[in-house]
């Protein structure tokens, strides 16, 4: 592609605002178009936005940056190569096949869609829009965060020996910052198990691939009508024990926090997005603090993988369209699991 990377971002939230400081603070691209439902947004005003981690907000300077108020116009602008789509999840599927049939590559925030069928339609479209030419991803950003690519590296290289399990927590006090509090209407976001879980599912599949299958249990109806909170035993046979647990009901006094324990033959693998240093590798002789990926955090990071597969003409790998759909089915599989109460096999 000769010249910069011409973006335009759908939905200026908590994961918005974020993308689009990171799109412009690019030298190969350049925010050309936003679109939101707010006009206080639109007019530069995003001292209202708030998240789970600080992104930013107060006054931002849009001069020379179009404004929509229907992502559908921004989508059919000529001047936009790229749609950034970090609207709530029920809205995913509409917006992404729309604009991957109009020519547009397409960065779509995660999970891919809140129901299995959209998320197959997004497949779809993704695989008939690549064959001419456009790319796909969704931003599954622990994938590219750092501390997880270097645990994801060890386990690969076996730089410690096998290993022995590996344990993962995200927990998050309530999200009563959404757009229309749509976090926590279930048929919207699919619930904490969806929205907020799906990054240590996900992780868990780079890891190892498809679990034969999941064993789940949580606490459901806490502040929505869906799993609040969930624990998961991924079943590998490359891996004695994997396990999630993740979910949005920490007291609002409490701080969010992404963990992982990993053990492995020869040493024990720490990381704490609460703790100084976040990583750290524990031996039988000695503690060491690994040196991390450079590029900034995972969100950096895979806006900067996205944007190098569009220059290079080359489909995303770290993330496909097919890994991101059995991130979304193997979160319902873990959601009937802790319904029935059984052992649910993933398909």
């Amino acid at each position: 592609m000769a010249g910069k990377i011409r973006v335009g971002v759908i939905g200026i939230g908590f994961m918005g605002s974020n993308h689009f400081n990171i799109w412009r603070g690019r030298s190969d691209a350049e925010v050309v178009a936003i679109a939101d439902v707010n006009p206080k947004k639109l007019s530069g005003d995003w001292s209202e936005i708030a998240g789970n981690i600080a992104v930013g907000g107060g006054r931002v300077d849009l001069k020379g940056i179009k404004t929509y108020t229907n992502p559908g116009e921004l989508i059919k602008d000529p001047d936009v190569d790229v749609v950034d789509i970090t609207l709530p999840t029920y809205l995913h599927a509409r917006f992404a096949i729309a604009a991957l049939r109009t020519g547009k590559h397409v960065l779509c925030e995660k999970p891919m869609a809140s129901t299995i069928g959209d998320a197959e339609k997004m497949v779809k479209a993704a695989k008939a829009a690549a064959k001419k030419g456009k790319r796909f991803m969704i931003a599954h950003c622990i994938r590219f965060w750092p501390e997880y690519v270097v645990l994801k590296d060890i386990i690969e290289k076996k730089t410690y020996g096998k290993v022995l399990s590996v344990m993962m927590k995200r927990l998050s006090p309530t999200p009563i910052w959404s757009w229309q509090n749509w976090l926590m209407n279930m048929k919207k976001s699919g619930g904490a198990a969806l929205d907020l879980h799906i990054h240590d599912t996900d992780y868990a599949i780079f890891l190892f691939g498809k679990p034969r299958a999941v064993m789940s249990c949580g606490a459901a109806g806490v502040v929505s009508k869906g799993y609040d909170h969930m624990a998961t035993h991924y079943m590998y046979n490359d891996c004695p024990q994997v396990s999630a647990v993740g979910g949005w009901i920490i007291s609002p006094t409490s701080s969010f926090e992404m963990a992982f324990i990993a053990i492995c033959e020869r040493a024990t693998i720490y990381y704490s997005s609460g703790k100084k240093p976040t990583l750290t590798v524990h031996t039988k002789e000695r503690v060491i603090e690994p040196e991390l990926p450079a590029g900034g955090s995972g969100y950096d990071r895979e806006i900067a993988y996205f944007a190098e597969c569009i220059k290079s003409r080359k489909n995303p790998e770290i993330v496909t369209p097919d890994d991101a759909l059995l991130s979304v089915k193997t979160v319902f599989a873990e959601v009937e699991s802790a319904r029935s109460g059984k052992i649910v096999i993933v398909k």
